[in-house]
């Protein structure tokens, strides 16, 4: 089913679990490695499921629209599961100093180099994502090169040029906003200004009624109907894979994963 606010698109059925999860399963295995040779890795509790902010869907593709444009300009919303987020954030920066340590590094890889040994699939086993990403990127390429669509961007470019101080991008889905507009807004503190603000709104709001938002995405749509049709079998096995795999991570993830905090 269309949900044009939630980008849904064909493809997204058979994407079945994030590439997180299988760092996040490798990383307790190479803890508990570790620790039968005397090393620390002191790997966090996470949240599986992997929630996506408020401005990606579920598959993690970036959205933009009215709404988020008054709440964060172009910038990025706060994790779905900040306590999730802040634990592993603590892990990165409290692990990092152990990297410029030579032994412990040598450990650290001969203790993956088994763990890819006993199941080559881990860090390997993205074949299925990237034929994916490459349909998506197909079906994305067809359609920006397709009339209506051509015709909807030059009419967003004639409505948001006056409005901003910064010249735009040729393709508005990839290119917004440009470097240069960050010396237009001088935000600071990592806050959204509310010069980037009020261009992030001038800009969500040309795409709707320029009509390129909406025929952006019927176009994607089809195209990627198009494709879901024509390599249903491969894509029905990579699914089926996926789903065999997510169930080994979790209980990789089950077995070994410090509790809820």
């Amino acid at each position: 089913m269309k949900d044009q606010a939630s980008w849904k698109m064909p493809l997204d059925e058979f994407y079945v679990y994030s590439p997180e999860l299988d760092n996040y399963a490798e990383l307790l295995l190479t803890e508990n490695c570790l620790e039968d040779r005397g090393y620390d890795l002191p790997v966090p509790w996470q949240n599986t499921d992997y929630p996506q902010p408020e401005d990606f869907n579920a598959i993690g593709f970036r959205l933009f629209n009215l709404d988020l444009a008054k709440k964060w300009g172009y910038g990025f919303a706060p994790a779905a599961d900040e306590e999730s987020a802040r634990l592993w954030q603590e892990f990165i920066t409290e692990t990092d100093p152990y990297f410029k340590d030579a032994e412990y590094q040598a450990v650290f890889d001969e203790c993956t180099d088994e763990i890819r040994v006993d199941d080559p699939d881990f860090q390997q086993n993205f074949d299925g994502e990237s034929y994916l990403a490459g349909l998506a990127l197909q079906a994305d390429g067809v359609v920006l090169q397709d009339a209506a669509v051509v015709e909807a961007t030059a009419r967003w470019r004639e409505c948001l040029a006056p409005q901003v101080d910064f010249a735009l991008p040729d393709d508005p889905r990839t290119g917004m906003p440009p470097a240069e507009s960050e010396r237009v807004w001088k935000s600071e503190g990592g806050e959204a200004s509310a010069a980037e603000i009020r261009d992030a709104i001038a800009d969500a709001e040309c795409r709707e009624s320029s009509g390129l938002t909406a025929v952006a995405y019927e176009r994607n749509w089809e195209e990627q109907q198009k494709l879901v049709d024509e390599n249903r079998d491969k894509l029905d096995r990579i699914r089926s894979e996926a789903v065999e795999r997510k169930a080994k991570l979790l209980t990789i993830v089950a077995e070994n994963a410090p509790a809820a905090p």
